[in-house]
């Protein structure tokens, strides 16, 4: 296990999908912005994170409670942190998750034709984005412009209308693919393909030689389309364990 790029896909992931404010809790990092989306509401670990005992969790709770939110820990086993005092506390584990890898083929360069891209987020894609996977749109913009960096989003139409949407960050030489999402009613025509196609191309021009993206565990549909485009190294999986409500 190569740690080294484990820690690194890590850090492009987070920074490719930044929290509006990130705290230090005795070593580790609350990540908060509001709205649902787990990633950037959740503690998260570094590489010299000290153990997760009941100290640290007392702190965590009581800052997530501060801004009337459960506490929520997002556990890779690869930086071997202990469940065992959460699960005690009767914390649930939800959100089961595996990151990719793969090398990119600058010379695969798959038909771009319907695709459309932006260099920085417009209301089409937007509105794309949440009409064909609904989630928390206000979030998701303040998240977009949070971002560091080179990063691009593309949409691929049907017949004038956006119906497949993604976006990619390089960070630290890799390729962070986000949010790809299809309507249903157009899945299986290659259309996802195309927009993280796009990506790729795009990311060999700024350097990037591999690229890595995060899909739900569970999500074979997904993984298959990425299997097919190279996605073969399993690096890490991760999930998140939820503090109990009174």
């Amino acid at each position: 296990m190569d740690l080294d790029l484990l820690w690194r896909a890590e850090m492009a992931c987070r920074a490719a999908w930044p929290a509006e404010k990130e705290s230090d809790i005795c070593g580790w990092v609350a990540r908060r912005s509001g709205g649902s989306i787990r990633r950037v509401n959740s503690l998260n670990q570094l590489p010299d994170s000290p153990v997760l005992d009941d100290r640290l969790i007392d702190q965590v709770e009581e800052h997530y409670a501060g801004f009337g939110q459960p506490a929520m820990v997002r556990v890779m086993p690869f930086a071997g942190a202990s469940t065992a005092a959460l699960s005690k506390r009767g914390y649930r584990q939800e959100g089961a998750t595996t990151t990719l890898h793969a090398e990119i083929d600058s010379t695969r360069r798959a038909s771009e034709q319907g695709v459309t891209v932006w260099p920085e987020p417009n209301q089409d894609w937007l509105a794309a984005r949440n009409r064909i996977a609904a989630s928390d749109p206000a979030m998701l913009r303040l998240m977009l412009h949070l971002i560091q960096g080179p990063k691009l989003l593309s949409g691929v139409a049907v017949d004038g209308t956006i119906q497949s949407v993604a976006y990619g960050v390089v960070v630290d030489g890799l390729l962070v693919i986000e949010a790809v999402a299809t309507d249903t009613a157009h899945r299986g025509r290659g259309l996802a393909r195309k927009s993280v196609q796009s990506l790729l191309n795009w990311a060999v021009s700024q350097g990037a030689a591999a690229a890595v993206l995060q899909v739900v565990a569970d999500n074979e549909p997904a993984r298959a389309l990425y299997r097919s485009l190279g996605f073969a190294n399993e690096l890490f999986d991760y999930f998140y364990m939820r503090q109990p409500q009174s």
